[in-house]
């Protein structure tokens, strides 16, 4: 259930704090006191989008929390574990929004995008505005409550993703088939680039080699002449290096310390790496002169890496990756029997499994229906519709090939000797209301969300049949928790608990706060709401309606 609200900044609520109990609470006021800011509110926290103009004037973000007690849902805490948040009995849902445009939410604490906490808020609360309550008109809609009332959410969920298998291998299926027949028009022309780009034999690094080896032979004559040059200076280096080894060696022997050893060993290392020096030098695979033949090979392998280049319009590792594409296209073509084949019987196969599935949800939907009406019919008579007819029909897809089970459509005949026409033709806005609160009194045994949230559930109706409204709401909350915005006395007196939207000037500006209200309180409103006046009669009924819960 939901504990509490707390809004700071959000339209003319500057800062308020609201505790909820279980059952079913009535939230009423005067019209423009704002209690549609609460819906907005509960829309923020469960994911919706918002605008920066919801924000309080003067203010710089909004922001709104809300404290749920854990329901038991597999389905919630199999999310939360995929959200890698903590599951404990309580979920803390919060969102900010600046006048920047930013929006932040967090699920106990931790930041979340705005879709997941869309996805977790759609486990917690049912919500029925205006809006919810015309999506009923949807005859989309219809086969996912036909489907939580018989419990097939999960088979339906299933005929889903094996509907989306099969498309997926159908498309693939025809894309190879468009692919085969583009590429059998174009054989030849792959066939001549292919041959063309695989003698030419070209691997990855090979101009950079070639154009290596060209500059080496290019710039020949100064090499040798360099190593000429070297040698040279190493020979010259050694015979000075031995003159110096002798003249120490003579200079030591007139002292009397061996002062100069350790030179001399050095010495001696250096004429040594001047020797191996020297030999490394004489030894260098350079070849004596360029030879011409090799030359011209490498610039004519040069002239045609050059030209395909050109041709084709792309460096030497596109070059590459062409040839391996034609390569692999021809391959295609020529197995395209065995790939077109095995991409076949995958679709056959895909298309036999949602075959089976959706006729077998067909079924099962036909059989739940008739148990779904029979219920909505009993529950529209109880709200004052009882010479009303609710039918499930079926309708066949055209062209559906077995994949997709028959669309379900709810029909009504508002009156007694009336056809049953699409609920979207049949029904006011009146006849919505108790139709949705009928479906939803049907599901209440099947709905996991622990919250349900109605706003003009009391739209075209009044009198007695407010009154039967107000019953089956009691009925609905021995289930879920029940907010309910409403105008109607008849419907707020049968509430366990009530708050009162109100607006007053606080430093000249206009604040709504939102007032949970004792039994005495809740007498006066009531009164208001049934004329406007707290005259003693009205009180009177008031406290009358209070007494008998309706």
């Amino acid at each position: 259930m939901l504990r509490s609200l707390e809004i700071r900044d959000l339209a003319i609520i500057n800062e308020a704090g609201i505790e909820f109990e279980s059952g079913f609470t009535a939230v009423t006021g005067e019209t423009g006191a704002g209690k549609s800011i609460l819906l907005n509110a509960l829309k923020l926290i469960l994911g919706a989008k918002a605008k920066t103009d919801l924000i309080r004037q003067g203010a710089d973000k909004l922001r709104v929390e809300a404290v749920f007690d854990l329901p038991p849902s597999p389905e919630l805490r199999e999310r939360l574990l995929e959200l890698e948040l903590d599951v404990d009995d309580e979920l803390v849902l919060e969102r900010e929004l600046t006048t920047a445009g930013k929006s932040r939410a967090r699920i106990n604490g931790t930041l979340v995008p705005l879709a997941d906490l869309e996805s977790v808020g759609r486990h917690l609360v049912d919500l029925h505005g205006q809006h919810e309550q015309q999506g009923l008109l949807d005859g989309a809609a219809h086969a996912r409550y036909l489907d939580g009332y018989a419990g097939l959410n999960e088979q339906a969920d299933g005929w889903g993703k094996l509907r989306a298998a099969f498309r997926a291998s159908d498309a693939a299926l025809q894309q190879a088939r468009e692919d085969v027949a583009r590429l059998r028009e174009q054989i030849e022309f792959l066939q001549f680039q292919f041959k063309e780009l695989d003698k030419a034999a070209i691997h990855e690094g090979e101009e950079e080699k070639i154009e290596g080896e060209l500059k080496m032979m290019s710039g020949l004559e100064k090499v040798l002449v360099g190593q000429q040059a070297s040698l040279g200076t190493v020979e010259t280096s050694s015979a000075m290096l031995g003159k110096l080894e002798k003249e120490l060696q003579a200079l030591a022997g007139h002292l009397q310390a061996d002062s100069l050893s350790g030179h001399l060993e050095k010495l001696l290392e250096a004429r040594e790496s001047l020797s191996e020096l020297r030999e490394a030098l004489r030894h260098l695979d350079i070849p004596a002169e360029a030879d011409p033949a090799r030359m011209d090979a490498l610039n004519a392998r040069l002239a045609l890496m050059q030209r395909l280049r050109g041709k084709y319009k792309t460096d030497l590792p596109g070059l590459i990756a062409l040839r391996d594409r034609r390569r692999e296209e021809i391959s295609r073509v020529e197995n395209a029997e065995v790939e077109t084949a095995s991409l076949s019987e995958q679709r056959d196969a895909a298309l036999d499994a949602v075959r089976k599935v959706a006729k077998t949800l067909s079924e099962k939907r036909r059989v739940a229906a008739r148990k779904f009406d029979s219920e909505v019919n009993a529950r529209l008579a109880q709200l004052g519709m009882d010479g009303s007819r609710f039918e499930t029909r079926f309708q066949s897809i055209e062209e559906n090939d077995g994949v997709n089970p028959e669309r379900v459509e709810f029909f009504l005949a508002a009156n007694p000797g009336e056809p049953a026409r699409p609920l979207k033709q049949s029904a006011s806005g009146g006849e919505i209301s108790r139709v949705m609160l009928a479906i939803k009194g049907a599901l209440a045994h099947s709905d996991p969300r622990p919250v349900l949230v109605f706003d003009e559930l009391d739209t075209g109706i009044g009198g007695a049949t407010a009154l039967r409204v107000g019953e089956a709401l009691v009925e609905l909350a021995k289930h879920h928790q029940l907010l309910v915005i409403t105008h109607l006395h008849q419907v707020a007196a049968q509430a366990g608990h009530q708050h009162r939207v109100e607006k007053h000037l606080d430093g000249g500006r206009t604040v709504t706060r939102v007032i949970a209200l004792k039994e005495k309180e809740r007498a006066a409103e009531l009164a208001r709401m049934m004329g406007g006046e707290e005259s003693g009669a009205a009180l009177r009924h008031a406290k009358e309606l209070l007494r008998k819960g309706g």
